[in-house]
Order: structure tokens, then sequence, then C-alpha cells
């Protein structure tokens, strides 16, 4: 019998590489939410009595105070394309809102810094609510605290303007639109009135709500039953709105923007138009088409700039899009990612096209988007299976921190070094009191204008933004203008200590553009600023 020769020994199987998703401590949710709301009690305390207002944060604190009156009546005139003394500038909801945050908490100009404040706060408990659904504790901080390190968006919440609600409604409706997927009767009618309360806080979202919609229906056609009820919400909850528009300017939504958008020149919404004879895309399509291809540079330069100020945002950003290469097909994947990469493209869709059909580019208007960009990536982030080496509790806790940290440092960095509280932003200092002391029964006008919404806001007075073209109209069309509004009155604010020739020289063209219509006078009332009498006579 022979000897057994040596075992051959068994192959070894190759090592398995495990993936699971990033592990954080539990504490770091609390950790969120202290940075968050100790983020937001030290801007609110060092900007409350100096908030960096600008002309929309009076013209929102205005028309605040119309609740329980004269509903959208203004004393402000900012544009010029109807004669009614209503306001067809902006939705009503985020001018609703302060009004009754002012009525419950009788504070004044700053019930607007107060319910932005508010709405902030509220945009992390909604989306702390959705994290819940998906698994992801601590979300809403995470996100909250990341968007407030987008300058423009934190500058919306210091100047009292809408972005703040407007988030928190976009917050809500893609709560609810997730929720469809496990109970959608009551859901659906819900993504109804959030889409609804988008758009009567930022009219120019109706586009990208309607848009949301038609993408949904694509990426599942079962979706289409769901979408009459929800309609049927939206058109309720617009109904008043509707109203308005038809009562005071003969449309169900009434927009001061759609003018500007539809012309063939570059027109800005403080120019004196005339309505009757400017030539629309209907008029010159190719001729529309070059001025909104000509805006194409401008705009890609606003976002580079925008994406400059957002170092966070874009790190954030780009540690979400690695992530989402690890994942299968979208049509296929969760209900959580398909409802937010179907908003991102609307919006996005829709601040492109608004941007590039009015000309005006502003970095505030991606707030909306980049509140997406960063709610997928931190949900990314979190969900993503990874290599087990990497998704361990110490790997957790540097990337909590950081996404924390960094977001808030910067935010708080640039606006306190570049924005310093101004302690006559609600009183208007000693140009406000001597408007006050040199008024008369005329309306008002001011080049700059900031002092044009907080004289009226404050006061009740009738001013009006002095037109941006003025310069451009001819002398029949500028007496029109004069005595159209009532115009009695142009101020001239000092110029700045150290302001060289030519900047005097701009500060003086009004005047010599009024004279050139009208008997303009000195006012010796006057010894801060240059006040002068108009006339027609």
């Amino acid at each position: 019998m022979s000897t057994p020769g040596r075992l051959a020994s068994a192959p070894t199987a190759a090592p398995v590489q495990t993936t699971r998703t990033l592990s954080m401590p539990g504490w770091l949710v609390a950790a969120g939410w202290a940075s968050l709301a100790g983020m937001l009690a030290f801007l609110l305390l060092h900007y409350w009595n100096g908030p960096p207002y600008n002309v929309d944060s009076w013209r929102y604190y205005e028309l605040s105070q119309t609740l329980g009156g004269d509903f959208f009546r203004i004393t402000s005139r900012h544009s010029y394309q109807s004669t009614e003394p209503y306001s067809m500038g902006c939705g009503p909801l985020w001018p609703i809102l302060v009004g009754v945050t002012a009525a419950l908490t009788r504070t004044g100009p700053q019930a607007g810094l107060l319910a932005a404040v508010g709405c902030v706060l509220a945009t992390a408990a909604v989306l702390s609510v959705l994290g819940r659904r998906l698994g992801v504790r601590g979300l809403g901080p995470f996100v909250t605290v990341g968007l407030l390190g987008f300058v423009p968006y934190l500058d919306e919440m210091l100047t009292a303007r809408t972005f703040p609600l407007a988030g928190l409604l976009l917050s809500l409706l893609v709560l609810a639109l997730v929720t469809t997927e496990r109970r959608p009767a009551p859901a659906w009618p819900a993504a109804g009135a959030a889409a609804a309360g988008l758009v009567l806080t930022r009219p120019d979202t109706l586009p990208a709500v309607l848009l949301l919609a038609v993408l949904l229906v694509v990426a599942r056609r079962r979706d289409w039953r769901w979408l009459v009820p929800a309609g049927l919400v939206f058109a309720v909850v617009m109904v008043p709105w509707a109203r308005y528009g038809l009562a005071h300017f003969g449309t169900p939504f009434p927009a001061d923007n759609r003018v500007i958008a539809m012309a063939v020149p570059q027109l800005y919404v403080t120019d004196v138009i005339d309505l009757d004879h400017t030539p629309t895309v209907t008029d010159d399509p190719l001729g529309w088409l070059a001025r909104v291809v000509g805006n194409v540079p401008a705009a890609a330069l606003q976002a580079a700039k925008a994406a400059v100020l957002a170092p966070t945002v874009v790190a954030t950003v780009a540690a979400g899009l690695l992530l989402l290469r690890r994942r299968g097909p979208v049509r296929r994947g969760p209900r959580w990612l398909l409802v937010c990469l179907a908003a991102l493209a609307a919006l996005t869709a829709q601040v492109a096209f608004s941007e590039l059909t009015t000309g005006y580019l502003s970095r505030r208007y991606l707030s909306l988007v980049v509140l997406l960009m960063l709610l997928l990536a931190v949900v990314l982030v979190r969900r993503t299976p990874v290599p087990a080496r990497l998704a361990g509790r110490r790997t957790g806790l540097a990337v909590g921190v950081l996404l924390l940290v960094l977001p808030a440092g910067w935010g708080l960095g640039y606006h306190l070094v570049r924005t310093p509280p101004d302690p006559d932003a609600l009183t208007g200092g000693v140009v406000e009191q001597e408007l006050r002391r040199c008024r008369n029964d005329t309306t008002l006008t001011i080049v700059t204008s900031t002092e044009v919404g907080r004289h009226s806001a404050l006061t009740g007075r009738r001013t009006a933004f002095f037109p941006n073209n003025f310069a451009d109209i001819t002398v029949a069309q500028r007496r029109d203008w004069i005595a159209t509004w009532g115009i009695g009155q142009l101020y001239l604010l000092p110029p700045p200590p150290g302001a060289g020739p030519g900047s005097v020289r701009r500060s003086d063209e009004p005047l010599s553009l009024l004279a050139t219509a009208a008997r303009v006078t000195p006012d010796p009332c006057a010894t801060v600023g240059r006040l002068f009498r108009v006339s027609l006579g």
C-alpha cells in the first residue's frame, strides 16, 4: 500500500470587500441642532438693531402693514407699468407672514428678520422629518447649516427677504412627494398645497412647479392619476391671489417682470415703459433670442462667482456627485432620489430661463437650487454604501464635524467681516429725520432705492424710485411721468466722503434731467442732503 502523498492545501478564497453606510455618533445630531441654533441666535442678536435691509426688505414690510386693511396697497412706487396703487411685484405669502409676526411679537421692522430666522429653523425641522423617513438622522441641521454657508442665502435671511420661506415650502414639497410612495392619498394634496405656497412666495417658480409635475409623470407614469387632486388643491390655494390680480390688473397672475422677460430690448422694472410700442418676442423672435443669448456669458460668470463664494457648498456637492456614480439608474432608484433630482432639474431650468430672459442676474436666485444640491449630497454621503474601512465611527465623526463647522465658520466669518450692523438701518438716521421735517403733500422721488422704501414704510408717504431709463425717454414722456405720479420733490443724498468728480456728476444727473421737463427750484429746508421742488407750471 502506497504512502499517502502530501495533502494539497485547499485554495484560499479572495477576501470579500464588505460595504456599509457611514456611521456617525448619535450625539452629532444634538451637536447639529446646537450649532444651528447657536449660529441663528448669534446673528439675530448681532443684527437686531442694524439689519442690512434694502429696498426689497422695506417693500415687504410696507405690504405687511396692509393686513386687515386695503390689502397690498402701496405708497412706494418701484414699477410704472400700471397706475393702480397696488403691488404687482411680489407674491403675498411672505408679507403676510411678516405682518403676522409683527402683530404677535410687536417687533416692528425687525419682524421680517425674526420671521426669516423662524423659517430657517422650520426648514431644519421639516428636513429632519424627511431624514427619519430616509433613515438619515440629523438631516435637517446638517443641510440647513450647510445652506447658511451659501452667502447669498444667509444674506436673504438677514435682509428679511423671501428665500427662507421659499426654502421651507420647497422642503415641505419634497417631503410630501417622497411620502406619496407610502401614503399617496394625503401626500399628493399636501404637495399641491406646498407647491402653491411656493408660487405665492416666489411667483417666478411657477414654471418650475409645472415642469416638476411633467418630470414626475414622465419618470413614473402611474403618478399622473394623483396629479388631479394635487392640481385641484393647488388651484384652490391660488384662487384668492387670482381674484386680487383680476380685480386690480385684469390678470389672474400679476407680475411686473413679464413685460421685461418678453421685450426685445433689455428693460428693467424701474424703467418708464411704453407698453404699446415696445417690441416683444412675438414681434421680433430673432431680436429677442439675440438678447437672451447675449445674457449667457454674464449669467455663467455670475454662477462661477456664486461657487467662489460658497466653497463649503462646492465641496459637499462634489462628494455627493462622486457617491451618486455608485448608484444604479435613477428611474429604478428610490423615490427620494427621483424627487430630488426632478426638483433640481426643474428649478435649475427655471432659474436659468428667468435670468436669461429678464437679464436680472443675482446669486441669491440660486438659493433653492443650492438647497436641493445640499440635500442630495448629505443624504448620499450618509446612505451610500462605501468600503467598510471608510465607514467607521471615526470617519463618520470627522465628516459630521466638517459638515457643521466649515459652513458655519464660512458664513459667519464672511458676514461679520463684510456686513457690519448699521445703527441707522431701522430709523434712517439724519436723512430720514430731514425727509420727515421737509415733507409736503406731493410725491417724493429719490435715486437711492433703500431710502425710498424705508421712508414710505415708516411714514406712509408717497414716494417714487427715480426711473432707471429717464435719460433715454423723451421730454414729453418725462413730463407725463411727473404729472402721472404727482412728483413734487426731488431729494439728492449727500455724496459719500471722498467722492470724486465723476460720482458727484452722477448724483446730480437726476436734477439736470428733471430740469429739461419741469421747473426745479432749491428748497432750503434740507441741510443734510439737497432738496428741490418740482413743478410743471
